[in-house]
Protein backbone atom coordinates (compact mmCIF):
# COMPACT_ATOMS: atom_id res chain seq x y z
CA UNK A 1 0.00 0.00 0.00
CA UNK A 2 1.32 3.10 -0.92
CA UNK A 3 1.93 6.07 1.25
CA UNK A 4 2.77 9.00 -1.29
CA UNK A 5 0.60 11.37 0.39
CA UNK A 6 1.73 10.60 3.80
CA UNK A 7 3.32 13.12 6.27
CA UNK A 8 7.02 11.81 7.77
CA UNK A 9 6.23 10.40 11.35
CA UNK A 10 8.41 13.11 13.12
CA UNK A 11 6.61 15.98 11.38
CA UNK A 12 7.16 18.54 13.66
CA UNK A 13 6.74 21.84 11.84
CA UNK A 14 3.34 23.41 11.04
CA UNK A 15 2.73 23.32 7.40
CA UNK A 16 1.91 26.32 5.18
CA UNK A 17 -0.21 26.57 2.38
CA UNK A 18 0.65 28.39 -1.34
CA UNK A 19 0.42 31.58 0.23
CA UNK A 20 2.22 31.39 3.60
CA UNK A 21 -0.77 31.01 6.00
CA UNK A 22 -0.28 27.97 8.65
CA UNK A 23 -2.43 25.18 7.45
CA UNK A 24 -4.60 24.63 10.33
CA UNK A 25 -4.96 20.70 9.26
CA UNK A 26 -1.28 19.48 8.95
CA UNK A 27 -0.37 21.72 12.46
CA UNK A 28 -3.00 19.73 14.05
CA UNK A 29 -1.95 16.55 12.55
CA UNK A 30 1.89 17.60 13.34
CA UNK A 31 0.49 17.94 17.19
CA UNK A 32 -1.13 14.61 17.29
CA UNK A 33 2.00 12.71 15.89
CA UNK A 34 3.81 14.00 18.41
CA UNK A 35 1.59 12.98 21.42
CA UNK A 36 2.84 9.76 23.90
CA UNK A 37 0.29 7.19 21.92
CA UNK A 38 -0.59 8.12 18.70
CA UNK A 39 2.88 6.76 17.82
CA UNK A 40 2.36 3.29 19.44
CA UNK A 41 -1.22 2.72 17.49
CA UNK A 42 0.80 4.36 14.08
CA UNK A 43 3.15 1.86 14.04
CA UNK A 44 0.25 -1.02 15.21
CA UNK A 45 -1.86 -0.33 12.05
CA UNK A 46 1.34 0.22 9.45
CA UNK A 47 2.48 -3.22 10.68
CA UNK A 48 -0.78 -5.32 10.54
CA UNK A 49 -1.77 -3.76 7.51
CA UNK A 50 1.28 -3.06 5.96
CA UNK A 51 2.76 -5.98 3.34
CA UNK A 52 3.02 -9.24 4.88
CA UNK A 53 5.16 -12.46 3.59
CA UNK A 54 3.10 -15.57 3.86
CA UNK A 55 6.17 -17.28 5.59
CA UNK A 56 5.71 -18.83 9.07
CA UNK A 57 7.34 -15.81 10.79
CA UNK A 58 4.89 -13.49 9.53
CA UNK A 59 2.20 -15.97 10.07
CA UNK A 60 3.33 -16.06 13.84
CA UNK A 61 3.46 -12.33 13.93
CA UNK A 62 -0.10 -12.10 12.55
CA UNK A 63 -1.93 -14.57 15.13
CA UNK A 64 -0.22 -12.73 17.72
CA UNK A 65 -2.08 -9.52 16.55
CA UNK A 66 -5.09 -11.97 16.47
CA UNK A 67 -5.00 -13.80 19.76
CA UNK A 68 -3.86 -10.94 21.91
CA UNK A 69 -7.38 -9.23 21.65
CA UNK A 70 -10.43 -11.71 22.53
CA UNK A 71 -12.82 -9.72 20.40
CA UNK A 72 -10.67 -10.52 17.19
CA UNK A 73 -10.09 -14.13 17.80
CA UNK A 74 -13.84 -13.70 18.52
CA UNK A 75 -14.32 -12.36 15.16
CA UNK A 76 -11.56 -13.89 12.44
CA UNK A 77 -13.53 -17.46 13.83
CA UNK A 78 -16.79 -16.32 12.76
CA UNK A 79 -15.79 -14.61 9.88
CA UNK A 80 -14.19 -18.16 8.88
CA UNK A 81 -17.54 -19.37 10.01
CA UNK A 82 -19.54 -17.36 7.95
CA UNK A 83 -21.36 -18.56 4.40
CA UNK A 84 -19.42 -16.64 2.47
CA UNK A 85 -15.92 -18.41 3.94
CA UNK A 86 -17.15 -21.70 5.01
CA UNK A 87 -15.87 -24.77 3.51
CA UNK A 88 -16.75 -27.75 5.72
CA UNK A 89 -19.89 -28.80 7.40
CA UNK A 90 -18.47 -28.33 10.73
CA UNK A 91 -18.08 -25.06 12.31
CA UNK A 92 -14.31 -23.87 13.49
CA UNK A 93 -12.89 -22.94 16.70
CA UNK A 94 -9.16 -21.86 16.34
CA UNK A 95 -8.23 -18.93 15.12
CA UNK A 96 -4.97 -20.45 13.21
CA UNK A 97 -7.07 -22.33 11.87
CA UNK A 98 -9.40 -19.68 10.46
CA UNK A 99 -6.52 -17.61 9.70
CA UNK A 100 -5.18 -20.33 6.63
CA UNK A 101 -8.76 -20.25 5.47
CA UNK A 102 -9.61 -16.12 5.26
CA UNK A 103 -5.84 -15.88 4.06
CA UNK A 104 -3.59 -13.17 5.66
CA UNK A 105 -5.07 -9.92 3.91
CA UNK A 106 -8.42 -10.69 5.16
CA UNK A 107 -6.95 -11.13 8.85
CA UNK A 108 -4.82 -8.03 8.51
CA UNK A 109 -8.38 -6.08 7.89
CA UNK A 110 -10.13 -7.66 10.47
CA UNK A 111 -7.37 -6.77 12.89
CA UNK A 112 -6.91 -3.12 11.54
CA UNK A 113 -10.78 -2.86 12.44
CA UNK A 114 -10.42 -3.69 15.78
CA UNK A 115 -7.01 -2.40 16.74
CA UNK A 116 -8.91 1.05 16.06
CA UNK A 117 -11.77 0.13 17.99
CA UNK A 118 -9.46 -1.18 20.92
CA UNK A 119 -7.22 1.78 20.84
CA UNK A 120 -10.33 4.64 21.17
CA UNK A 121 -13.39 2.86 22.66
CA UNK A 122 -11.82 2.86 26.18
CA UNK A 123 -10.49 6.06 26.40
CA UNK A 124 -13.59 8.30 27.40
CA UNK A 125 -17.64 7.66 27.37
CA UNK A 126 -17.80 9.69 24.07
CA UNK A 127 -14.94 7.74 22.22
CA UNK A 128 -16.60 5.19 23.22
CA UNK A 129 -19.51 5.91 21.40
CA UNK A 130 -18.18 6.91 18.32
CA UNK A 131 -16.48 3.96 18.40
CA UNK A 132 -19.70 1.66 18.67
CA UNK A 133 -21.34 3.40 15.96
CA UNK A 134 -18.22 3.11 13.88
CA UNK A 135 -18.21 -0.55 14.77
CA UNK A 136 -22.11 -0.89 14.03
CA UNK A 137 -20.89 1.16 10.29
CA UNK A 138 -18.42 -1.32 9.72
CA UNK A 139 -20.61 -4.38 10.58
CA UNK A 140 -23.44 -2.62 8.36
CA UNK A 141 -20.55 -2.51 5.37
CA UNK A 142 -19.97 -6.23 5.35
CA UNK A 143 -23.43 -7.52 5.52
CA UNK A 144 -24.11 -5.23 2.68
CA UNK A 145 -21.70 -6.50 0.78
CA UNK A 146 -22.47 -10.04 1.16
CA UNK A 147 -25.94 -9.28 0.09
CA UNK A 148 -24.94 -7.36 -3.14
CA UNK A 149 -22.19 -10.43 -3.75
CA UNK A 150 -19.53 -8.30 -3.46
CA UNK A 151 -16.28 -9.98 -3.47
CA UNK A 152 -14.10 -8.91 -0.48
CA UNK A 153 -16.95 -8.07 2.36
CA UNK A 154 -14.00 -7.52 4.70
CA UNK A 155 -12.71 -4.85 2.97
CA UNK A 156 -16.26 -3.37 2.85
CA UNK A 157 -15.68 -3.89 6.85
CA UNK A 158 -12.15 -2.04 7.02
CA UNK A 159 -13.96 0.57 5.36
CA UNK A 160 -16.83 1.08 7.27
CA UNK A 161 -15.00 1.14 10.22
CA UNK A 162 -12.60 4.26 9.08
CA UNK A 163 -15.43 6.17 7.69
CA UNK A 164 -15.51 8.05 10.95
CA UNK A 165 -11.61 8.39 11.46
CA UNK A 166 -11.45 11.86 11.44
CA UNK A 167 -13.97 12.55 13.96
CA UNK A 168 -12.69 10.00 16.01
CA UNK A 169 -9.28 11.83 16.18
CA UNK A 170 -10.19 15.05 16.90
CA UNK A 171 -12.56 13.80 19.92
CA UNK A 172 -9.79 11.90 21.22
CA UNK A 173 -7.12 14.63 20.69
CA UNK A 174 -8.85 17.67 21.02
CA UNK A 175 -11.67 17.15 23.21
CA UNK A 176 -12.38 20.59 24.18
CA UNK A 177 -12.63 21.24 20.27
CA UNK A 178 -14.95 18.57 19.80
CA UNK A 179 -17.58 19.74 22.35
CA UNK A 180 -17.34 23.18 21.17
CA UNK A 181 -17.90 21.62 17.61
CA UNK A 182 -20.90 19.52 19.11
CA UNK A 183 -22.25 22.64 20.80
CA UNK A 184 -22.23 24.53 17.44
CA UNK A 185 -24.32 21.98 15.70
CA UNK A 186 -26.89 21.66 18.77
CA UNK A 187 -27.18 24.64 19.77
CA UNK A 188 -26.10 27.03 17.49
CA UNK A 189 -27.78 25.60 14.39
CA UNK A 190 -25.22 25.18 12.39
CA UNK A 191 -24.49 21.73 10.32
CA UNK A 192 -21.34 19.77 10.71
CA UNK A 193 -19.47 21.46 7.80
CA UNK A 194 -20.06 24.96 8.95
CA UNK A 195 -19.03 24.07 12.73
CA UNK A 196 -16.04 22.34 11.68
CA UNK A 197 -14.79 24.95 9.79
CA UNK A 198 -14.98 27.60 11.92
CA UNK A 199 -13.70 25.40 14.96
CA UNK A 200 -11.22 23.36 13.46
CA UNK A 201 -10.50 25.49 9.86
CA UNK A 202 -11.20 22.42 8.20
CA UNK A 203 -13.86 19.39 7.98
CA UNK A 204 -13.44 16.30 9.94
CA UNK A 205 -13.08 14.13 6.99
CA UNK A 206 -10.22 15.99 5.91
CA UNK A 207 -8.29 14.91 9.14
CA UNK A 208 -9.72 11.20 8.51
CA UNK A 209 -7.94 10.92 4.90
CA UNK A 210 -4.90 12.80 6.10
CA UNK A 211 -4.55 10.15 9.04
CA UNK A 212 -5.37 7.50 6.60
CA UNK A 213 -2.97 8.12 4.20
CA UNK A 214 -0.18 8.80 6.86
CA UNK A 215 -0.85 5.18 7.94
CA UNK A 216 -0.61 3.85 4.08
CA UNK A 217 -4.19 2.92 3.98
CA UNK A 218 -5.83 1.44 0.99
CA UNK A 219 -7.10 3.53 -1.58
CA UNK A 220 -10.92 2.75 -1.05
CA UNK A 221 -10.56 3.75 2.59
CA UNK A 222 -9.52 6.98 1.50
CA UNK A 223 -12.56 6.72 -0.81
CA UNK A 224 -15.23 5.67 1.73
CA UNK A 225 -14.06 8.73 4.02
CA UNK A 226 -15.19 10.95 1.61
CA UNK A 227 -17.78 9.26 -0.74
CA UNK A 228 -21.56 10.28 -0.20
CA UNK A 229 -24.39 8.82 -1.73
CA UNK A 230 -24.70 11.22 -5.00
CA UNK A 231 -20.82 11.01 -5.26
CA UNK A 232 -19.38 8.02 -4.78
CA UNK A 233 -16.17 6.59 -7.17
CA UNK A 234 -16.52 2.81 -6.84
CA UNK A 235 -19.48 0.56 -5.28
CA UNK A 236 -17.25 -0.13 -2.23
CA UNK A 237 -17.79 3.82 -1.51
CA UNK A 238 -20.91 3.70 -2.59
CA UNK A 239 -21.18 1.19 0.40
CA UNK A 240 -19.59 2.92 2.72
CA UNK A 241 -21.38 6.07 2.48
CA UNK A 242 -24.85 4.41 2.80
CA UNK A 243 -23.75 2.37 5.99
CA UNK A 244 -22.61 5.18 7.68
CA UNK A 245 -25.67 7.56 6.44
CA UNK A 246 -28.08 4.17 7.99
CA UNK A 247 -25.81 4.29 11.01
CA UNK A 248 -26.46 8.21 11.57
CA UNK A 249 -30.59 7.90 11.06
CA UNK A 250 -30.95 5.04 13.39
CA UNK A 251 -28.82 5.74 15.97
CA UNK A 252 -27.46 9.35 16.12
CA UNK A 253 -30.33 11.08 16.67
CA UNK A 254 -33.72 11.28 19.25
CA UNK A 255 -36.02 10.83 17.09
CA UNK A 256 -39.70 8.86 17.81
CA UNK A 257 -40.39 5.95 15.97
CA UNK A 258 -42.16 7.41 12.99
CA UNK A 259 -39.36 10.25 12.49
CA UNK A 260 -36.71 6.92 12.92
CA UNK A 261 -39.25 5.36 9.72
CA UNK A 262 -38.93 8.26 7.30
CA UNK A 263 -35.31 9.15 8.83
CA UNK A 264 -33.90 5.83 6.99
CA UNK A 265 -36.60 5.65 3.89
CA UNK A 266 -34.75 8.82 3.40
CA UNK A 267 -31.31 6.75 3.42
CA UNK A 268 -32.83 4.45 1.18
CA UNK A 269 -33.88 6.88 -1.68
CA UNK A 270 -30.45 8.83 -1.38
CA UNK A 271 -28.95 6.11 -2.03
CA UNK A 272 -30.90 3.42 -3.97
CA UNK A 273 -29.63 4.72 -7.41
CA UNK A 274 -26.22 2.39 -6.18
CA UNK A 275 -27.35 0.14 -3.18
CA UNK A 276 -31.33 -1.32 -4.28
CA UNK A 277 -31.77 -3.37 -1.67
CA UNK A 278 -35.41 -3.93 -0.39
CA UNK A 279 -36.65 -2.74 3.62
CA UNK A 280 -36.46 -6.20 4.38
CA UNK A 281 -33.21 -6.86 3.27
CA UNK A 282 -32.04 -3.64 5.08
CA UNK A 283 -33.89 -5.02 8.26
CA UNK A 284 -31.42 -8.34 7.61
CA UNK A 285 -28.27 -5.90 7.53
CA UNK A 286 -28.99 -4.14 10.70
CA UNK A 287 -30.04 -7.53 12.33
CA UNK A 288 -26.66 -8.63 11.17
CA UNK A 289 -24.89 -5.98 12.56
CA UNK A 290 -26.35 -6.26 15.54
CA UNK A 291 -25.56 -9.37 15.96
CA UNK A 292 -22.26 -8.78 15.30
CA UNK A 293 -21.65 -6.09 17.21
CA UNK A 294 -23.15 -7.71 20.79
CA UNK A 295 -20.59 -10.27 20.20
CA UNK A 296 -18.19 -8.22 21.67
CA UNK A 297 -19.89 -7.92 25.01
CA UNK A 298 -18.31 -11.51 25.89
CA UNK A 299 -15.32 -9.16 26.68
CA UNK A 300 -15.59 -8.07 30.28
CA UNK A 301 -12.28 -5.56 28.86
CA UNK A 302 -14.97 -3.92 26.62
CA UNK A 303 -16.64 -1.36 28.96
CA UNK A 304 -19.22 -1.49 26.48
CA UNK A 305 -22.86 0.00 28.22
CA UNK A 306 -24.83 -3.25 27.64
CA UNK A 307 -27.99 -0.73 28.47
CA UNK A 308 -26.98 1.17 25.00
CA UNK A 309 -26.78 -1.70 23.17
CA UNK A 310 -30.85 -2.65 24.40
CA UNK A 311 -31.16 1.19 23.44
CA UNK A 312 -30.05 0.80 19.90
CA UNK A 313 -31.58 -2.67 19.71
CA UNK A 314 -34.65 -0.72 20.14
CA UNK A 315 -34.42 2.03 17.70
CA UNK A 316 -33.77 -0.46 15.04
CA UNK A 317 -36.82 -1.97 15.80
CA UNK A 318 -38.39 1.18 15.55
CA UNK A 319 -37.66 2.30 12.48
CA UNK A 320 -37.70 -1.25 10.88
CA UNK A 321 -40.51 -3.12 12.56
CA UNK A 322 -40.33 -6.90 12.72
CA UNK A 323 -37.44 -7.22 10.15
CA UNK A 324 -35.21 -6.82 12.62
CA UNK A 325 -35.06 -10.16 14.50
CA UNK A 326 -31.59 -9.16 16.66
CA UNK A 327 -31.16 -10.79 20.36
CA UNK A 328 -31.24 -8.06 23.22
CA UNK A 329 -30.58 -10.43 25.96
CA UNK A 330 -27.55 -10.28 27.83
CA UNK A 331 -24.78 -11.81 26.73
CA UNK A 332 -23.11 -14.94 28.48
CA UNK A 333 -21.20 -13.63 31.81
CA UNK A 334 -18.84 -16.03 32.20
CA UNK A 335 -14.98 -15.63 32.16
CA UNK A 336 -13.21 -15.42 28.89
CA UNK A 337 -10.62 -18.02 30.36
CA UNK A 338 -13.72 -20.25 31.68
CA UNK A 339 -15.08 -20.05 27.21
CA UNK A 340 -11.01 -20.85 26.43
CA UNK A 341 -10.97 -24.41 28.72
CA UNK A 342 -14.74 -25.12 27.77
CA UNK A 343 -13.66 -24.93 24.20
CA UNK A 344 -10.80 -27.58 24.83
CA UNK A 345 -12.41 -30.62 23.31
CA UNK A 346 -13.09 -28.44 19.58
CA UNK A 347 -9.64 -27.15 19.62
CA UNK A 348 -8.21 -30.40 20.07
CA UNK A 349 -10.35 -32.08 17.18
CA UNK A 350 -9.15 -29.61 14.77
CA UNK A 351 -5.82 -29.96 15.52
CA UNK A 352 -5.80 -33.66 15.24
CA UNK A 353 -8.13 -33.60 12.07
CA UNK A 354 -4.66 -31.22 10.95
CA UNK A 355 -1.93 -33.76 12.24
CA UNK A 356 -3.10 -36.18 9.78
CA UNK A 357 -0.89 -35.79 6.69
CA UNK A 358 -3.84 -36.51 4.47
CA UNK A 359 -4.89 -32.67 5.56
CA UNK A 360 -2.26 -31.72 3.50
CA UNK A 361 -0.73 -28.95 6.40
CA UNK A 362 2.71 -28.94 6.98
CA UNK A 363 4.52 -29.24 10.11
CA UNK A 364 4.95 -25.34 10.64
CA UNK A 365 0.98 -25.51 10.14
CA UNK A 366 0.69 -27.65 13.14
CA UNK A 367 2.81 -26.52 15.41
CA UNK A 368 1.29 -22.96 15.28
CA UNK A 369 -1.99 -24.15 15.37
CA UNK A 370 -0.96 -26.64 18.67
CA UNK A 371 0.62 -22.99 20.12
CA UNK A 372 -3.05 -21.51 20.09
CA UNK A 373 -4.62 -24.79 21.41
CA UNK A 374 -2.11 -24.69 24.67
CA UNK A 375 -2.43 -20.74 25.19
CA UNK A 376 -6.35 -20.74 24.51
CA UNK A 377 -7.27 -24.16 26.20
CA UNK A 378 -4.56 -23.44 29.52
CA UNK A 379 -4.66 -20.71 28.81
CA UNK A 380 -1.52 -19.54 29.50
CA UNK A 381 0.46 -16.25 29.16
CA UNK A 382 3.46 -17.39 26.81
CA UNK A 383 3.91 -20.57 24.43
CA UNK A 384 7.15 -21.61 22.69
CA UNK A 385 8.17 -24.34 20.91
CA UNK A 386 11.98 -25.05 21.28
CA UNK A 387 13.82 -27.48 18.97
CA UNK A 388 17.39 -28.56 18.70
CA UNK A 389 19.75 -27.53 16.53
CA UNK A 390 21.26 -30.12 13.66
CA UNK A 391 24.35 -30.26 15.87
CA UNK A 392 22.69 -30.62 19.05
CA UNK A 393 24.68 -27.68 20.44
CA UNK A 394 21.69 -25.47 21.02
CA UNK A 395 18.21 -25.44 22.36
CA UNK A 396 15.71 -22.41 20.88
CA UNK A 397 12.81 -21.06 20.31
CA UNK A 398 11.78 -21.59 16.92
CA UNK A 399 8.28 -19.49 17.31
CA UNK A 400 5.72 -18.86 19.46
CA UNK A 401 2.39 -17.18 21.01
CA UNK A 402 2.17 -14.68 23.73
CA UNK A 403 2.20 -10.83 24.50
CA UNK A 404 6.23 -10.26 23.72
CA UNK A 405 6.74 -13.70 21.66
CA UNK A 406 8.99 -12.09 19.50
CA UNK A 407 11.74 -10.69 22.25
CA UNK A 408 11.16 -13.85 24.52
CA UNK A 409 11.91 -16.14 21.33
CA UNK A 410 15.50 -14.08 21.28
CA UNK A 411 16.34 -14.90 24.72
CA UNK A 412 15.22 -18.63 24.39
CA UNK A 413 18.44 -19.54 22.66
CA UNK A 414 20.74 -22.17 24.87
CA UNK A 415 23.75 -23.73 25.08
CA UNK A 416 22.99 -27.40 25.65
CA UNK A 417 25.34 -28.00 28.46
CA UNK A 418 25.25 -27.08 32.38
CA UNK A 419 25.02 -23.33 31.34
CA UNK A 420 21.94 -24.20 29.26
CA UNK A 421 19.67 -23.68 32.41
CA UNK A 422 15.71 -24.96 33.30
CA UNK A 423 14.70 -25.36 29.88
CA UNK A 424 17.41 -27.65 28.59
CA UNK A 425 17.73 -29.24 31.87
CA UNK A 426 13.98 -30.46 31.78
CA UNK A 427 13.78 -31.21 28.11
CA UNK A 428 17.09 -33.80 28.60
CA UNK A 429 15.34 -35.49 31.32
CA UNK A 430 12.52 -36.35 29.01
CA UNK A 431 9.41 -36.16 31.60
CA UNK A 432 6.88 -33.50 31.12
CA UNK A 433 6.78 -31.01 34.61
CA UNK A 434 5.03 -27.94 35.41
CA UNK A 435 6.96 -26.28 38.56
CA UNK A 436 5.93 -25.21 41.12
CA UNK A 437 2.64 -27.34 40.84
CA UNK A 438 4.24 -30.95 40.13
CA UNK A 439 7.07 -30.29 42.65
CA UNK A 440 9.24 -27.55 43.96
CA UNK A 441 11.74 -25.62 41.88
CA UNK A 442 15.40 -26.77 42.68
CA UNK A 443 17.96 -23.53 43.59
CA UNK A 444 19.07 -23.90 39.77
CA UNK A 445 15.49 -23.36 38.72
CA UNK A 446 14.64 -21.10 40.73
CA UNK A 447 17.54 -18.85 39.96
CA UNK A 448 16.72 -19.34 36.39
CA UNK A 449 12.52 -18.73 36.95
CA UNK A 450 14.09 -15.21 38.64
CA UNK A 451 15.92 -14.14 36.30
CA UNK A 452 13.18 -14.46 33.27
CA UNK A 453 10.58 -12.54 36.49
CA UNK A 454 8.99 -15.90 36.15
CA UNK A 455 7.22 -17.33 38.70
CA UNK A 456 5.40 -20.72 37.31
CA UNK A 457 6.02 -22.53 33.79
CA UNK A 458 6.42 -25.60 32.12
CA UNK A 459 8.33 -27.85 29.89
CA UNK A 460 6.99 -30.49 27.58
CA UNK A 461 10.03 -32.68 25.97
CA UNK A 462 9.43 -33.87 22.14
CA UNK A 463 9.97 -37.32 21.79
CA UNK A 464 10.12 -38.56 18.20
CA UNK A 465 10.79 -41.77 17.24
CA UNK A 466 13.06 -42.65 21.08
CA UNK A 467 14.61 -38.79 20.15
CA UNK A 468 14.37 -35.89 22.09
CA UNK A 469 13.98 -33.33 19.26
CA UNK A 470 12.80 -30.21 21.34
CA UNK A 471 10.43 -29.19 23.65
CA UNK A 472 6.64 -26.86 24.52
CA UNK A 473 7.88 -24.13 27.11
CA UNK A 474 4.59 -22.57 28.37
CA UNK A 475 4.36 -20.01 31.46
CA UNK A 476 1.28 -17.72 33.21
CA UNK A 477 1.63 -14.52 34.58
CA UNK A 478 2.90 -14.62 37.92
CA UNK A 479 0.19 -13.79 39.97
CA UNK A 480 -2.04 -16.64 38.49
CA UNK A 481 -2.71 -19.45 39.91
CA UNK A 482 -1.03 -22.54 39.78
CA UNK A 483 -2.69 -24.84 36.65
CA UNK A 484 -4.79 -28.02 37.91
CA UNK A 485 -3.45 -31.65 37.00
CA UNK A 486 -6.12 -31.48 33.87
CA UNK A 487 -4.36 -28.53 32.51
CA UNK A 488 -0.86 -29.99 32.70
CA UNK A 489 -2.45 -33.09 31.14
CA UNK A 490 -4.11 -31.43 28.12
CA UNK A 491 -0.99 -29.47 27.46
CA UNK A 492 0.70 -33.33 27.49
CA UNK A 493 -1.65 -34.55 25.18
CA UNK A 494 -0.93 -31.49 22.58
CA UNK A 495 2.29 -32.01 22.60
CA UNK A 496 1.93 -35.54 22.10
CA UNK A 497 -0.01 -34.52 19.21
CA UNK A 498 2.97 -32.45 17.65
CA UNK A 499 5.57 -35.59 17.96
CA UNK A 500 2.57 -37.56 16.19
CA UNK A 501 2.65 -35.08 13.33
CA UNK A 502 6.36 -35.08 12.97
CA UNK A 503 7.02 -38.52 12.91
CA UNK A 504 4.07 -39.13 10.60
CA UNK A 505 5.27 -37.40 7.87
CA UNK A 506 9.04 -37.63 9.00
CA UNK A 507 7.80 -41.40 7.53
CA UNK A 508 6.28 -40.28 4.72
Amino acid sequence: MAQADALPANSSTPSTTQNGDVDPLRTRLSRILEGSDFPALSRQIIDTLGAMDDDAASLQRLANVVLREYSLTLSVVRTANSVHYRRGARPIQSATHAMMMLGARTVRQLAGSLLLFENYARKSPELKELMLLSLLTANHARATALRMQLQDPEEAHLCGMFRNLGEVIIAAHFPEDYRQVKTLMTDGGLNEAAATKRVLGFQFNDMGVEVSRHWGMPDSVVQGIRARATASASMQAAITAFSHDLTQALYKTELSPTELAQAVESVVEQHGAKVKMSREQIGGVVTDALEETRELFVNPAIATDRLRFRQLAGAARSALGDSITASTGEPGESDVAEREIALRPTLRQELEDLVNPASGAAIGAVLLQALEVIMRGGPFAHVLACFYSTDRLQLAARTGLGEGADALIDQFNFPVSVRGGAVVTLTQQRQPVYLPADRAMTTAEQRWAQTHGLAQFGVFPLIVLGKVVGCLYVDRASDAPLPDRATVRFVKSVADLVVDAIGRRRNG
